[in-house]
């Protein structure tokens, strides 16, 4: 829940809204968008799966807290710093082309590059913190976003889907697929005025009854995680 109210989410929350609202989409549009959004949600998985759970954290040195993970230069991240805003962006511009508005574009590249920028620099310097010199090295053989030609010639880690689940990125995928099922039905039922055609009426049911049940199911496992963090407390407690 934390992470709902972060300040970057707080304002992809209007740029959702608007997405929808200002969406004026041709289905040749369409079938291109959704190749990029997929194509940045695959870079997303790609990434995490190799440091989901390797993350480097802060050592909070005051606490005595141990180092934490560790320098992943394997996988996407030996062409780009940070593959998973390059996944995110190709995500934002998939939904950019989908809904075919300059000023909603402006604003979603705005946004990107105000908040995204800043964090690439503030994770960049926790990773000097943490690792070092060998972080120094990487950094300056490696572009932070736009891929070279070049791979990064000493990689370290291996993809899991461990990393897949410590990171969550299936809400990740969840929560793009219900976008473009809503950008689907908008252009379907708002700009075509086809309501439930005879002919699409199984596959729009299915596709309606498949994005609630992937609603459904982020809702359970996120109430059964939390449900467990209270009940360790209390055994530890008792």
């Amino acid at each position: 829940m934390r992470k709902l109210v972060k300040p970057r989410f707080l304002l992809a929350y209007p740029l959702a809204v608007w997405l929808l609202l200002a969406a004026r989409t041709s289905e040749r549009r369409f079938h291109l968008g959704i190749g990029i959004v997929l194509l940045g949600a695959l870079v997303r998985v790609w990434a995490n799966g190799y440091v989901g759970h390797a993350k480097v954290n802060w050592t909070q040195k005051w606490r005595g807290d141990p180092k934490i993970g560790s320098l992943i230069t394997a996988g996407p991240y030996a062409f780009v710093r940070h593959p998973l805003y390059v996944g995110t962006l190709l995500i934002g511009g998939g939904f950019c082309l989908i809904a075919g508005n300059v000023w909603f574009s402006f604003a979603a590249l705005g946004f990107f590059l105000i908040v995204y920028r800043r964090k690439m620099a503030e994770e960049e310097e926790l990773l000097h913190g943490e690792v070092g010199t060998p972080y120094l090295i990487y950094q300056a053989a490696v572009p932070r976003w736009l891929p070279g030609w070049g791979r990064y010639p000493n990689r370290q880690g291996r993809w899991s889907w461990q990393g897949i689940v410590r990171s969550r990125e299936w809400k990740t995928l969840i929560w793009v697929f219900i976008v473009i099922l809503a950008l689907y039905f908008r252009g379907e039922i708002f700009q075509e005025q086809d309501w439930f055609a005879p002919d699409e009426r199984l596959k729009r049911v299915i596709l309606i009854a498949s994005g609630l049940a992937l609603m459904l199911t982020d809702v359970t496992i996120d109430l059964i995680a939390r449900r467990k963090r209270r009940v360790k407390p209390a055994q530890a407690g008792g």
